[in-house]
């Protein structure tokens, strides 16, 4: 009986055979067998799994194979040289988030007009609750080994790994929503610092001055420029952020409910609460509505039955079914010989008023 097929890790920094780096010419097996010292054949039995090679040999070729992060193609052994899978791939962080449900969505009609099947894959969240590296690692992996046409995704705030620098000299690539830092390509963004100014501005307008701030993370990414929006809105009317008022960190909505609940047990609590996405806003209401609380929301992202609130809220709102028509537009149009230089397409936001 013929042995499993090895699984190999995720590719990792290219450094050895010539010092190429994540990015480059993806390592083949001439790579591998010049690094191991054998054969281009003993180098093809053994990621073939075939039978009759020698152990010591074997064990030098898979060390060779994980140092330089080499992948066997898996679609190419039936493909002929050129020849395309038809398959594009879009890579969110979070099925259950509406966001990923719409996106997903528009990306399907364009894939699909141009003659693409689209694969949908999430990474999820870790046991502490942040982006699981771990999956994002394999994901990336099987999509080297399958050979899509090309990828979407809603990357990371970083590419520290190369992940994406390698998956990118595969296959045309299109990021969504952020572009890791020390990559090149195509990237769609929402105006998410013009959308953080004109909801902070409109709390302003209505006298607001201690207001409060719940958001995930701060540091990078769209959670970044919202920040920035709303503390470009504050010096610009002149008035202070009070630093007390500020709760980052969150990442889902009960923590938010605890954080709204923290805020308003204050001497001084906020007249006002800056949700930066759709979660955060979600569990300000329910803080809000627990304690009767007469505070006033303003929130990033749509939120499900929104136009049934009593209480006032403002929301940020988008179509992100447009942002993935978008995304994949770009995508289809490198796959059909595109070759300009990568390209940024930012989405605008709108202000929407809902409740009494």
């Amino acid at each position: 009986m013929t042995a499993p097929p090895v699984v190999y890790p995720a590719p990792r920094t290219f450094a050895g055979g010539g010092g190429r780096v994540a990015g480059a010419r993806p390592p083949t097996m001439r790579d591998v067998a010049a690094h191991a010292g054998v054969s281009i054949s003993t180098v093809s039995r053994v990621v073939n799994a075939e039978r009759y090679v020698d152990p010591a040999t074997r064990e030098k070729v898979e060390a060779s194979v994980a140092a330089l992060g080499f992948l066997r193609n898996e679609s190419a052994r039936t493909l002929r040289p050129g020849q395309r899978t038809a398959t594009l791939a879009l890579v969110v962080e979070d099925l259950t988030n509406p966001f990923s449900a719409e996106l997903a969505h528009g990306v399907e009609l364009v894939a699909a007009a141009a003659g693409y099947v689209m694969l949908l894959l999430s990474t999820g969240r870790d046991a502490g609750g942040e982006r699981d590296r771990v999956r994002e690692r394999e994901i990336v992996a099987e999509l080297l080994s399958r050979r899509v046409d090309g990828v979407l995704v809603v990357p990371g705030a970083d590419d520290a790994e190369g992940l994406y620098a390698a998956l990118a000299a595969r296959a045309p690539v299109v990021f969504v929503d952020r572009l890791p830092r020390g990559v090149r390509g195509d990237v769609v963004l929402l105006d998410n610092a013009g959308g953080g100014r004109r909801l902070t501005q409109w709390l302003l307008e209505r006298g607001h001055r201690r207001i409060g701030y719940v958001g995930g993370d701060q540091r990078s990414g769209p959670g970044a420029r919202r920040l920035s929006g709303f503390r470009a809105a504050l010096r610009a009317a002149g008035v202070a952020e009070h630093p007390e008022l500020l709760r980052f960190g969150r990442r889902s909505s009960d923590e938010a409910l605890s954080a709204v609940e923290e805020l308003l047990a204050l001497a001084e609590p906020p007249t006002a609460l800056f949700c930066d996405n759709n979660r955060m806003t979600v569990g300000a209401l329910l803080a809000v509505h627990r304690a009767r609380a007469d505070v006033v929301l303003a929130g990033f992202d749509a939120v499900e039955l929104a136009e049934v609130l009593v209480d006032r809220v403002a929301l940020v709102t988008y179509d992100p079914a447009d942002v993935g028509r978008r995304a994949a537009g770009l995508l289809t149009a490198r796959l059909a010989g595109e070759t300009s230089a990568p390209r940024r397409v930012t989405v605008p936001v709108d202000l929407a008023e809902f409740g009494t």
